[in-house]
């Protein structure tokens, strides 16, 4: 660290930009974790059978008048056939079963369309926001007998409304550029350069991203503006009041004249815990039996 310190010392310019593209880098790569690792994300992945490899999509999230894509990919063994156990989750449904039929699939995650061939179930739309199914995907060989990918873990898709695409940009966007501007502060601290504006354009990042425009988000997508604390436990509502918590507390004791390096450190490295929690854990949930549930109007 002494030998960045000094670098940043002859080259300040030089040593500002690589700090900022490596805060961006490691924006990127938490953002990409986060999105791979949430309960949202397609389940994808291959099951060994007798007949050959299995290569499998499954949508987690949908948009509501969307009916739900589960998906077998081409090539599909010969003899190789599937169905899906479903039903609604926090329901007194029975089970349902659909079989897998061979098709052309498409389906949209964040404005970018995909279409796919191979075999395929389409569970009917869910019109509650926040709705949930939990479902099996049996697949059978022609040999053996069903096997569920999953074993004895069902696996759940929630329906949200639609979100203007314009609303979630600018929502990601702010986030991106609020945890990139928060760890190059972190930098700054690290090697003792000029950070007290840099507090501030995190701050200010952060209410616009998490406090206005994900509240925004949310309202669009579930009918309510706040699900985490004190109306509820969503961890994504939660985890940007922690790390505002220690933001607001780094500009506090870096106010005036003072300057305590450690407050920063220690919110940057919150921020990047923060960001390893996966997106949308506890989140908003309908329950069926009920005809309530938290953090959505239903």
């Amino acid at each position: 660290m002494s030998k960045l310190k000094e670098f940043a010392l002859r080259k300040p310019k030089l040593t500002s930009v690589f700090l900022w593209v490596l805060s961006a880098i490691i924006t990127i790569a938490c953002f990409m974790y986060q999105d791979k690792t949430g309960p949202t994300y397609p389940l994808e992945g291959t099951l060994d059978t007798a007949a050959g490899e299995v290569n499998f999509k499954f949508l987690r999230s949908e948009t509501i008048d969307t009916d739900l894509k589960i998906m077998l990919l081409d090539p599909v063994p010969e003899g190789v056939s599937g169905y899906v156990q479903y039903r609604r989750y926090k329901s007194h449904d029975d089970w349902a079963e659909m079989p897998m039929a061979a098709g052309k699939f498409e389906f949209t995650r964040r404005g970018s369309t995909e279409s796919v061939e191979g075999f395929g179930a389409e569970l009917p739309s869910l019109p509650e926001r926040a709705g949930k199914y939990e479902f099996f995907v049996h697949i059978d060989d022609g040999i053996g007998e069903a096997v569920s990918v999953t074993g004895d873990k069902p696996i759940f898709a929630r329906y949200k409304a639609e979100v203007p695409m314009t609303v979630l940009f600018f929502h990601i966007l702010t986030i991106f550029l609020s945890m990139t501007i928060a760890i190059r502060t972190t930098f700054a601290a690290l090697i003792e350069e000029k950070f007290k504006g840099l507090i501030t354009a995190t701050i200010i990042s952060l209410i616009v991203g998490a406090f206005i425009l994900g509240p925004l988000v949310q309202w669009y997508a579930f009918g309510v503006w706040w699900s985490g604390i004190p109306f509820g436990y969503d961890w994504t509502d939660n985890k940007v009041v922690v790390e505002m918590v220690f933001w607001l507390w780094a500009a506090y004791a870096n106010r005036g004249e003072l300057e305590n390096r450690k407050s920063v450190l220690l919110a940057g490295f919150v921020t990047l815990l923060v960001y390893f929690i996966p997106h949308s854990i506890f989140g908003s949930e309908y329950d069926y039996r009920s005809g309530t549930g938290h953090g959505t109007a239903g």
